[in-house]
């Protein structure tokens, strides 16, 4: 063995399971392995394919690894995993026994691998300079980068696949989705492209309206995609505990303007989960440019959405702000959502339902009510607006012709133009309508909705080309961005690659239930996913959901709603408490605005901290107790910062529930006692008007 392997091994005690994930060996740091994991046994097959060649063997733990016929599997027990074994297959399906070594595309000091498999596909992987930690309370992460490439041009439509079995440890998805499953472990895929998409559409085909390619382990390794990978990912698919990888393009895919398909992701590991995701987010997440206005932090937001839908005008709205106040509650903004335009891409009010919006908005503003109004980057075409951004070529146009392409979106069939994010000039002229808004009407902000990629399906042309598809999201949130400089007020529901921008992220609107497709049970999850991929500043959407043929909540549900979404960073109205025609429900949506109101300063410190850290407002139990089985599984309780714990109760008719509090002291802030950690409270009393919370001491 040469000199140079028995140094690395002397300095880094090489056999951390990095290696293995990307098929080629098996990595195991001195502090992460079990002392008695043997490194002695070799493959059966003494002419393994990685025995000869320029590899570096500081890379490879030859002895971890089985060549086989159906791809290259591993297996590796760590410490930090509990003695529950972290296992992979790279290359599904191919024949790993007949790799041969290769020499690596680019110099990287022989401190990596190559291997090509057949006649089509090569496989290189190279070691990264390690990260090192920035505070004591960080460990050094260590990545490697993993690429298959094919060998022929223009030939191939996909990759084979690599995938990481889900059974032996818990695992965090990158998406929003409609059941937000966390861990993602019982989440269910097939195969479908890794881009945003409108998963309330409900045809099982989309991720959610956020995407991010980060996967993180409770062994404290992770997977983040390189975002120009042409992504498809399956989980769990034909009941295999699987979560699957593999680059694909062609005509069919929204990767059709990629020749050759490729998979290019990094494998990282640290002590474990939590410091594994902020190696991560210093390497690899861009941070907040700035933090949205502290109002939206301390008091409610209004919107006209749930309640009303589209069926609005002045006197709704201004009766809307009156009861607000009337029924002493606060608040930050007040939203005119739909319908408020003649036709959908205008950017004037509609005069036979909002003759005098000056006046309207005029009324709003000595009420101190800010006004936020709905917009969105579709434009049907019987809108003035469809007609000049036509003629000025504004619209993503159809691949072979300068016609604009017409697609389809809830208030339109196959009859609205896109806005070209990619053109600066249709960007300017969107920005200066903003603008027209503002001035004119003394509007102070905007919602901005939609902007997955899944609206614009097909073929199309762009009048600037992308590296991925998904960058379109990106650049529409950039222009919604750009939108509100000054007030930072503005909302959105998507994002790729774009947590430098500052906005609310606003969750996909929920149902008005219970479950866990896009109900209450969906909350604390999906704000955990958007913390986890970088977005700090979440808006749980409306309280009490939305009412999509459910019917208006219960008292019951939306009380719990409240309940659950008190100790998030933004509380959002549109059913309002009044509907109910029972003071009781006012009383409590009074207090627990307070409540809000009480720990707002806290919630804002947080967002500060996040604009510098990235580090989520709103944190899973496994943040302070990475180690801890219990943290690790639970998707209903939640951590405001690293001191507060909520519980709230998500179960209808329950007036009582279990709650898990990890290691050290916990006071009761409904009783004031104070409880030893690392234990189950069995069926805690939580009647109607009892939100269960925390904090350490």
């Amino acid at each position: 063995m040469p000199s140079k392997v028995h140094l690395v091994i002397t300095i880094l005690c090489v056999v951390l399971m990095l290696g293995l994930l990307s098929g080629v060996g098996v990595y195991i740091w001195k502090e992460h392995f079990d002392d008695d994991v043997s490194r002695s046994t070799k493959p059966e097959n003494k002419t393994s394919p990685l025995d000869h060649g320029p590899i570096s063997r500081s890379i490879v733990n030859w002895s971890q690894l089985n060549f086989s016929s159906n791809g290259i599997i591993f297996d590796a027990i760590t410490k930090s995993t509990q003695g529950k074994g972290l296992k992979g297959i790279l290359g599904k399906g191919l024949d790993a026994t007949l790799a041969k070594p290769c020499n690596l595309t680019k110099n990287s000091n022989d401190d990596g691998l190559c291997l090509e498999l057949g006649d089509k596909y090569r496989l290189e992987v190279l070691k990264k300079p390690a990260i090192a930690k920035r505070s004591t309370t960080e460990n050094d992460l260590q990545c490697f980068s993993i690429h298959w490439i094919p060998l022929v041009a223009n030939q191939l439509k996909e990759t084979q696949e690599d995938c990481f079995y889900l059974s032996n440890l818990y695992w965090f998805g990158g998406f929003e989705s409609e059941t937000q499953e966390w861990p993602m472990n019982n989440y269910q895929k097939n195969l479908s492209a890794f881009v945003t998409g409108d998963s309330f559409q409900g045809n099982g085909g989309y991720f959610g309206s956020v995407v991010e390619g980060i996967f993180l382990s409770s062994s404290g390794l992770g997977i983040v995609v390189d975002e120009t990978t042409p992504l498809y990912i399956s989980v769990n698919q034909g009941g295999s505990p699987l979560l699957c990888m593999v680059g694909k393009v062609g005509s069919d895919t929204p990767f059709f303007n990629i020749s050759n398909p490729f998979l290019k992701y990094d494998v990282c590991q640290s002590s474990d989960i939590a410091s594994l995701w902020q190696g991560i987010s210093n390497k690899y997440i861009p941070k907040p440019a700035s933090v949205p206005s502290l109002d939206l932090f301390r008091y409610p937001i209004w919107c006209t959405w749930a309640i009303y839908k589209e069926v609005i005008n002045e006197s709704t709205v201004l009766e809307f702000a009156k009861d607000i106040v009337s029924n002493n509650l606060s608040f930050s903004q007040l939203e005119i959502d739909d319908s408020w335009t003649p036709h959908y891409g205008d950017f004037n009010f509609t005069s036979d339902r909002f003759p005098d919006a000056v006046g309207l908005i005029k009324n709003l503003t000595a009420m101190n009510i800010p006004a936020t109004i709905w917009m969105h980057p579709f434009f049907n075409n019987d809108s003035d607006a469809f007609q000049e951004l036509s003629s000025k070529g504004y619209l993503i146009k159809e691949l072979d012709s300068d016609k604009p392409h017409l697609v389809s979106w809830w208030r339109g069939e196959n009859n609205a133009g896109v806005l070209d994010f990619t053109n600066p000039e249709a960007v300017n002229w969107y920005l200066n309508r903003l603008e027209y808004l503002k001035k004119t009407f003394n509007v102070t902000s905007f919602k901005f909705d939609a902007g997955e990629l899944t609206w614009v399906p097909g073929k199309y042309r762009l009048n600037d080309s992308l590296v991925t598809p998904n960058y379109l999201t990106r650049k529409y949130i950039e222009m919604t961005y750009r939108g509100d400089l000054d007030q930072r007020r503005q909302e959105v529901r998507s994002g790729f690659r774009s947590q430098n921008s500052t906005f609310l992220l606003r969750m996909l609107d929920r149902r008005s239930d219970w479950s866990h497709a896009l109900g209450l049970k969906t909350l604390i999850p999906c704000s955990l996913v958007f913390g986890m991929m970088g977005y700090p500043y979440v808006l749980p959407d409306l309280i009490g959901g939305n009412d999509y043929g459910e019917g208006f909540p219960s008292q019951e549900l939306f009380i719990r709603w409240l309940q659950a979404t008190v100790f998030m960073p933004v509380l959002q109205f549109s059913i309002p408490p009044w509907h109910y025609n029972d003071s009781k429900v006012v009383e409590l949506s009074h207090n627990y605005i307070q409540l809000h109101e009480k720990y707002a300063d806290k919630i804002i410190n947080l967002a500060k901290n996040a604009e510098k850290t990235g580090q989520p407002i709103n944190r899973p139990l496994w943040w302070i107790a990475p180690q801890d089985d219990e943290a690790l599984r639970l998707d209903s309780e939640f951590l405001l910062g690293d001191d507060l714990l909520v519980a709230p109760v998500l179960d209808e008719g329950s007036t009582s529930r279990d709650i898990y509090l990890p290691s050290g002291q916990w006071k009761d802030e409904n009783k004031g006692t104070i409880i030893d950690g690392g234990v189950w409270v069995r069926n805690y009393s939580a009647p109607l008007e009892l939100l269960p919370y925390f904090t350490k001491v």
